[in-house]
């Protein structure tokens, strides 16, 4: 049965999930009607020093694999028409290099500033982690429609404590833009 969160809440995959190994994380989202939206999904694989271990290690739809083949972007969906994900992330936890704490997944609206659209344009924003092994959903973080002004939003977070993987549900939007991530991180 799959648990469903809220802001802020996290589970221990570790603990609840012993076998879980081979995951995939589906973002997913519904347009307002005559929304021409472009959302990115990106992941930035961080190191104990709060950056990507280098630049291979920033997952989006320009570099849709990291150098250690443990996290691979399945492609940009720019309509987000359709029911299910719109946009994928597979990851095999027992191939994330040892230097890695964090994997967070943005989710960014295609030059958002300059177009001026934002996360007000759309609506049952979600995270999921499904286990491709056991071939069973087993969290989920439907996001509050509360960021209609936000150009990018943190969905979720994989943090690694003490060899531990845990989920956190994020939600923090923010107006900065891919590119300042990119700065911050890289």
């Amino acid at each position: 049965m799959s648990i469903s969160l809220r802001k802020s809440e996290s589970i221990n995959l570790t603990r609840q999930e012993p076998g879980l190994k081979r995951i995939l994380v589906g973002l997913g989202w519904e347009l307002l009607p005559s929304s021409p939206l472009d959302l990115d999904s990106s992941v930035f694989i961080i190191s104990g020093n709060n950056k990507v271990i280098s630049d291979e290690y920033f997952v989006f739809y320009n570099n849709l694999k990291s150098p250690d083949g443990a996290v691979q972007h399945t492609g940009d969906n720019r309509t987000g028409l359709g029911d299910g994900d719109d946009e994928v992330i597979l990851a095999n936890l027992d191939l994330v290099d040892s230097q890695v704490s964090e994997l967070f997944f943005l989710v960014s609206v295609h030059d958002g500033v300059e177009r001026k659209h934002t996360f007000g344009m759309l609506q049952k924003a979600y995270i999921r982690l499904y286990d491709m092994d056991a071939k069973r959903e087993v969290a989920r973080f439907n996001l509050e429609d509360d960021h209609p002004k936000a150009t990018e939003v943190i969905f979720g977070k994989l943090i690694r404590i003490n060899g531990d993987w845990k989920f956190l549900a994020d939600g923090t939007g923010t107006n900065i833009g891919l590119q300042g991530y990119v700065d911050i991180y890289t």
